[in-house]
This record gives C-alpha cells, structure tokens and sequence, in this order.
C-alpha cells in the first residue's frame, strides 16, 4: 500500500516499521496513527515477518503528538474549548488507548528502535514494545502533566517501578538514555552509530527462533501481567481521562492552545516549559 507518513518492509523475517515524518520529528498526527494502525493491521498477517522493529526517520525516534492544531482531532486531546460529546470522548480515548494494548498484545516480539527524541505518544510506542534499544542521544520525557493532562500510558509502574513512576510523572522531566536503562526502560545503549548494528543483531537473533514459540512466550508473559491488573489499567487510565476531560476547562488549560494559536507551536512549548528549567 502507498503510506506516506509510514514505511513498512520485511527482509529476512524482520518487520521493519519506520515512522515516516522526519520533517517533523516523526510528531504523530491524525494520518500517521491511522497509517500505523493499517500496518500494524498487515504486519500482524504478515508470516515472513517473526519479529517486528519500530524506528524513526530523520533525527529522532518520535517528538510525541502533533500539537500544531492541524489535523490532530482523532489522535489527540480536544482542545478544551472545543464542544465534544461524552460519547465522542469515550470514543477517541479508547481507540488511542486500544492501538498501545494492540501493539504490547501483539503475537509477535517488537522492538523499539530509539534516537534522538522519544516525547509523548513516541515513549507510549517504545513502552508497549517488548525491546528497546537506545542510541546514547535518546531523550525520553512525558510532559503531559505539565498541562494538566493525565499521561495515558499504564505501564509506567510495571517498567520502572512505582517510585521512579511518581518521579517521572510528577516532574514531568526530561531524562538520557543512560538514566533510561538504569531504570528499567530501555534494555541497552549503544552509540549513535552502532544502533543499526545492535538492532539488527537482537532482530535476527530473535528470528532465528520458531514464531510459535516466540507467540506462546509473549503470551504466557503477557498472561502473568493480565493477572497482575494490566488489562483493568488500561481500561482505568481511560475511565480518568475522560473525567478530566469533562471537567470545565480552567484558564491554565486555554493558557497552552491561546499561545499556540497566536504565536505558533514553538512559543506555546517555550512557556509550557518555562516554569520547569530547574528540575534536575
């Protein structure tokens, strides 16, 4: 299929998935997370493919959601102006929610590929994958809860613990790739220039093993987490945003989009982020 804004291939029973926006720093948009879902679509049919890798094009892994105000309606957050029913709420939450829990259930072993940028939805793709392996240039970071946003990605206890999750989410701070893998968040760095290399290394090592047994592997570990409350997380994370969504909008929540919309994304992000230059 012709995708624009997502590259897929398969070579020697490696899926290769490439978020495709490097102009702008693979920000994901309305026709990228629908292209994504088309492939995922594929790739999950796809029997070549044993082991799937998910990478950026260009200088970064992902900046997060496209919050330039064009064409985000279905991905992201309504502004909170905006007059949406509770049922078109309900909606989007849980189709943003449901393409995470795809991906984290999917029958095949997935690897993130991360450079550069890893903000946002980018950290909620690399999180859901059962790998990550980092170029020692990552930057993670979540900054939702800078604006009053719930972060959307339940994970966060399970892959660093609860005590590195409350630092991360109540600061809403950026952090290296090395700080990544000294909590759990990413498997290993390399330098920037080794990444292909090492990618390539665990996919094939991965795809030298029969596909059943890979699937019935993920399964039963991901059948560990489901007793452990994952699926209900899930669910839940949903359930909260949609009550703060519902809730009327407060003039710090318009502060963000007002700025945005007279002065442009970039001065909207200087002064989200302003306030916030101290923390470690």
């Amino acid at each position: 299929m012709g995708w624009k804004n997502i590259k897929y291939e398969v070579k020697d029973n490696i899926g290769w998935i490439t978020l495709n926006r490097p102009q702008k720093l693979n920000a994901i948009n309305d026709a990228m997370s629908r292209e994504l879902d088309e492939v995922l679509n594929q790739a999950e049919m796809d029997l070549e493919a044993k082991v799937l890798v998910f990478k950026g094009a260009g200088r970064a892994f992902s900046s997060g959601q496209d919050m330039s105000g064009v064409g985000t309606s279905e991905f992201l957050h309504p502004d909170p102006w905006s007059r949406v029913t509770s049922k078109e709420l309900l909606e989007g939450e849980r189709r943003r929610q449901r393409r995470w829990e795809y991906i984290f259930n999917m029958a095949k072993p997935t690897i993130a590929q991360v450079h550069g940028y890893c903000l946002g939805a980018g950290l909620n793709l690399a999180m859901v994958c059962d790998i990550t392996i980092a170029s020692e240039d990552a930057t993670f970071g979540d900054l939702v809860t800078r604006m009053g946003i719930l972060p959307t990605m339940p994970l966060w206890p399970w892959v660093v613990g609860m005590k590195k999750t409350r630092e991360m989410l109540f600061t809403g701070r950026y952090f290296g790739a090395k700080e990544a893998e000294s909590i759990g968040m990413v498997n290993k760095v390399v330098p920037v220039s080794k990444l292909d290399e090492e990618v390539l290394r665990w996919a094939q090592g991965i795809a030298r093993l029969h596909s059943d047994g890979l699937a019935y592997a993920k399964d039963a570990i991901n059948g560990v987490m489901e007793c452990r409350g994952v699926g209900a997380a899930f669910r839940f994370t949903t359930d909260i945003q949609m009550a703060g969504l519902q809730r009327p909008a407060k003039a710090e929540d318009l502060a963000f989009y007002e700025l945005r919309d007279k002065k442009g994304l970039r001065a909207a992000l200087e002064a989200r982020d302003a306030p916030f230059k101290n923390f470690p």
